[in-house]
């Protein structure tokens, strides 16, 4: 079977690089190793280090445990959650997130810095594999390297000839040059060298961009190289991600669109403006940030996607109208964890099948459509607990027919929260602190509202009609 070495695919995703010539001459390869050794060592030892000291020092899950706990189990089978989870995976297929602010966690082993440096020493960076000026040819084992078994199962490892015919075809190639205190890389791609990928390194910085214009024209140059007809697409922009040591142990990483993205795919003969083309857009900015100072104990993410737009073709299709998304997270060892900045933009989020609208979202659209929250949690008696400043007022509009599904026992059309909310693992309740927890519903009988000094607490029925579980809601004292 066909094994890439992951240590391969790790170090050439490193090296995804094409940046501003410079007038000096290039480095020479010994210069090129020690600055990898040295460099990218310093980078990923210092960012490890960051992920896991603030790994133990911060909470791995925070409160919203507790608000999930009070929406009732069944949300997550509710028309609004369930399209952004398809959302979520249509996007970010494979992703995870993990609540709180510690890193996700890292891989049993670590990461062996050690053998990702020596893998890019001695396989690719090579006198031999130095073809002159800066560039390097990129040998097909790192590709074309195959696995199989004897019938004693001892594995045997041969180079595949047809995977090295269509490798050669690509002519994938890195060029090295020196900008400043940078090494910079380029891959490049096609007979026409194009350099789609960019990538630098300092002693305490790496980075790496892509550049969509300089992919439609790696993609056609490789579709000719290959006698077959270039894919039907239309992309524009430009994004950058970083990651940059700050100290011991203390890290930041950033991802940034430098160029407004514009991306369009259809099959061969469709209008990619039309309906059956998929296509997404998204604004320039700094998208995300993280920081995290294993040393003080301290981390801070923050989010500012600006106006999005997806188009899904197909029954199954629709559009997708994003305002925005913003939050800002800061959280010490020991401390509360504050969330500011929290919004979807400054209009309705809109989600549209065949041209009908099928859901809005409004999040404290009378409020500035932005709050802020703060999460503490007390290790004496066991409890956590959520504010919001202002409130939190989410309101969903959903139309079934649209969406073209069944109407299920209830929709949540808003959830009110102003003050906070108290919970603990211990108690099925949650208690309503300082001011007012309402869920409204379609229809009406089974929202709740609750006030301060009451708690919530939910349990899962059967509907003998639909044969559906939904959430129950009982307001009452406090036990």
């Amino acid at each position: 079977m066909h094994t890439p070495s992951p240590r391969s695919l790790l170090a050439l995703s490193l090296l995804s690089a094409g940046l501003l010539a410079c007038d000096s001459d290039p480095p020479a390869p010994s210069e090129v190793r020690s600055r990898l050794t040295d460099d990218l060592g310093h980078v990923l030892r210092e960012s490890a280090a960051a992920g896991e000291g603030t790994a133990a020092a911060l909470p791995g899950s925070a409160s919203f445990a507790m608000l999930e706990k009070a929406l009732g189990q069944s949300a997550s089978t509710s028309p609004s959650f369930r399209i952004a989870s398809d959302l979520a995976q249509r996007f970010g297929r494979g992703s995870a997130a993990r609540h709180g602010l510690a890193p996700v966690d890292p891989p049993a082993d670590g990461l062996d810095t050690d053998a990702i440096i020596a893998q890019l020493n001695t396989t690719i960076f090579t006198d031999a594999n130095h073809v002159g000026d800066g560039v390097y040819q990129v040998p097909s084992e790192l590709a074309c390297e195959t696995t199989d078994f004897d019938p004693n199962g001892n594995e045997i490892t041969t180079i595949d000839p047809d995977c090295v015919t269509q490798y050669d075809k690509v002519q994938l190639r890195i060029r090295v040059e020196e900008n400043g205190d940078e090494l910079s890389f380029a891959i490049q791609l096609g007979a026409g060298h194009d350099e789609p990928l960019s990538f630098a390194l300092s002693h305490t910085s790496i980075a790496i961009t892509l550049d969509l214009d300089g992919t439609e024209a790696a993609i056609e140059a490789l579709a000719s190289a290959f006698g077959e007809q270039a894919p039907n697409a239309r992309l524009a922009g430009r994004v950058t991600g970083r990651l940059e040591v700050l100290g011991t142990a203390h890290a930041r990483t950033s991802l940034t669109v430098d160029r407004a993205i514009a991306v369009a795919v259809a099959e061969a003969g469709i209008d990619l403006d039309g309906a059956d083309a998929f296509r997404f857009t998204t604004g320039a900015g700094n998208v995300a940030q993280a920081e995290l100072d294993a040393v003080a104990e301290t981390a801070s993410f923050s989010v500012d996607l600006q106006a999005t737009t997806v188009h899904v073709p197909g029954v199954d299709g629709f559009d997708l109208d994003l305002p925005g998304a913003s939050i800002t997270a800061t959280g010490a060892n020991g401390q509360p964890i504050a969330l500011t900045n929290i919004s979807l933009g400054d209009r309705t989020t809109t989600l549209t099948k065949n041209g009908a609208l099928a859901m809005s979202i409004d999040l404290n659209p009378s409020d500035g459509r932005a709050f802020a929250a703060t999460i503490s949690g007390d290790a004496t008696t066991g409890t956590e607990t959520l504010t919001v400043t202002p409130k939190l007022d989410a309101r969903i509009a959903l139309d079934h027919a649209a969406l073209g599904d069944t109407a299920p026992v209830y929709d949540v059309t808003r959830v009110l929260l102003t003050g906070g909310l108290r919970g603990s693992d211990a108690s099925d309740q949650i208690e309503v602190l300082g001011g007012g927890f309402a869920i409204t519903t379609n229809p009406a009988t089974y929202g709740f509202a609750a006030t301060a000094g009451q708690c919530v607490s939910s349990t899962e029925e059967l509907d003998p009609t639909t044969s559906s579980y939904y959430t129950q809601w009982t307001v009452g004292t406090c036990l």
